[in-house]
């Protein structure tokens, strides 16, 4: 064998001198045509492991006549010229860690900053509104007084309805708003909700006798 050739043109020139087709090679061996194609061409990652490739180019060698251990070293030779340069990459390991992409990696610490953020919120977005109405301040009282004024405290992030209307809460987490008796019994429905959370709610009634003086059990006059 002249040492000038690579594998690929002495493959060639042996399975001309022989007039053997890969086909007839892969039925000779019992090597699958496939392999014989991708050791002819050094399709390395076609390819299975280096013991398997050696035991291959034995029943070649055999076959048609070439001096294995030559045959191996030219093998090798090629391999390293293809695992060179350009082809200076490994080959895949089903079994190894692929390497993410930017929007895999981006995808994942926004959606762990997410989590992390709804755990240390999760009682200001699950937890128990905290409702104080200040005024009316008992569950029942009376007035003579048509406009009647709600006040309390909620905190911001809560949303507060009154008799199902939505209620305006300042920056510092109070409400104010003038509300307008009807003559008789006023049922005031005073409701907070948390977002993801559960609700709270208060009732107030207040009994508007117009043009009476009211008189509280204290002896103050309410008018």
């Amino acid at each position: 064998m002249e040492p000038h050739k690579d594998l690929k043109t002495l493959l060639d020139e042996a399975l001309e001198l022989k007039n053997v087709s890969h086909d007839k090679l892969a039925q000779a061996t019992g090597i699958p045509e496939r392999y014989i194609w991708a050791l002819h061409n050094m399709e390395i990652d076609k390819l299975p492991a280096a013991p398997y490739v050696r035991g291959y180019i034995k029943k070649i060698s055999e076959i048609l006549h070439l001096n294995h251990d030559e045959l191996w070293e030219l093998y090798k030779k090629a391999l390293e010229h293809k695992q060179s340069g350009v082809y200076d990459t490994l080959p895949i390991n089903r079994f190894a860690i692929k390497r993410l992409s930017k929007k895999i990696i981006i995808g994942g610490v926004i959606g762990a900053a997410v989590l992390i953020y709804i755990l240390i919120n999760i009682s200001r977005l699950t937890g128990l509104p905290k409702l104080i109405v200040t005024n009316p301040a008992f569950d029942i009282s009376t007035t003579s007084e048509n406009i009647i004024r709600l006040t309390g405290y909620l905190e911001q992030r809560d949303k507060l309805l009154v008799n199902e209307e939505e209620i305006f809460i300042a920056s510092d987490g109070t409400f104010n708003k003038e509300y307008d008796l009807q003559p008789g019994l006023n049922t005031i429905e005073f409701k907070a909700q948390r977002f993801l959370g559960r609700e709270v709610t208060e009732i107030k009634q207040v009994m508007y006798q117009p043009g009476e003086e009211i008189i509280m059990p204290n002896n103050k006059t309410i008018n």
